[in-house]
């Protein structure tokens, strides 16, 4: 009798398990945890309003079996969004972590400018100057079919925001424009009107910091305000008045 007694005990645990599973399925699924609010967390430049459009459809989605790969593709259709998180907080919030596109530098077009990313993305064109400055780069022709959103993959562009991602963190500001010719050598213009030479290279770094420790440099300084340019397309600097 032992054999059919332990059976039925094994028959009855499977029949717990099978009901327990469902059970659990079944609440999973409810109502209870439809999404009722969506938090959206990470936005400096975009109106929340344009992701809030972008994500309306996941509201009464399932929270835990929501489809967030579908959901963020459409947030990525916007052209300042790099990429996006989520995050759930039960029993009914979704939360849209957005990371942005960060400006890196400006190319004038005709009537206004565009920002650009550090990757060369359209970001954003405005007929007026922006509150916040960022280095200028000219020597570039955008398309006028170029917009938000696109990869501008101009050789021109690519090499001036090489040069931007190189810099010191504390020389970028004094960085006003970098002009690149046709054969691709660079000459920087500093906010305060010299004009500095650097001409042809791959990588800009040792030239940048032989730069920066220049302008900090106290006899620099101290007659900078009769400098004209500084040539460093050779190793040494050679300061022009």
């Amino acid at each position: 009798m032992e054999p059919k007694k332990t059976s039925t005990v094994f028959l009855y645990g499977a029949i717990l398990v099978i009901l327990l599973t469902a059970g659990i399925t079944l609440f999973l699924r409810s109502s209870y945890f439809s999404i009722q609010n969506i938090k959206i967390e990470g936005l400096q430049q975009i109106p929340q309003a344009e992701i809030e459009r972008l994500t309306s459809s996941a509201k009464g989605q399932n929270l835990i079996l929501a489809d967030q790969e579908s959901l963020r593709k459409k947030v990525t259709l916007h052209p300042l969004v790099k990429s996006v998180q989520f995050k759930r907080q039960f029993p009914s919030t979704l939360v849209i972590q957005v990371t942005e596109r960060a400006p890196a530098a400006l190319v004038v077009v005709p009537n206004g400018v565009v920002k650009v990313d550090e990757n060369g993305v359209f970001l954003q064109r405005s007929e007026g100057w922006p509150d916040k400055s960022y280095p200028v780069i000219n020597g570039v022709d955008i398309p006028d079919t170029a917009g938000p959103g696109q990869e501008l993959k101009l050789p021109n562009l690519k090499t001036g925001l090489l040069l931007v991602h190189e810099a010191p963190s504390e020389l970028l500001p004094l960085i006003g424009e970098v002009f690149v010719n046709p054969i691709q050598q660079i000459t920087i213009y500093l906010t305060s009107g010299v004009e500095v030479r650097l001409g042809q290279a791959q990588d800009w770094k040792d030239k940048l910091d032989v730069l920066n420790q220049l302008l900090k440099d106290n006899g620099y300084k101290s007659v900078e305000k009769g400098i004209r340019y500084i040539d460093l397309t050779a190793a040494k600097p050679v300061i022009g008045r």
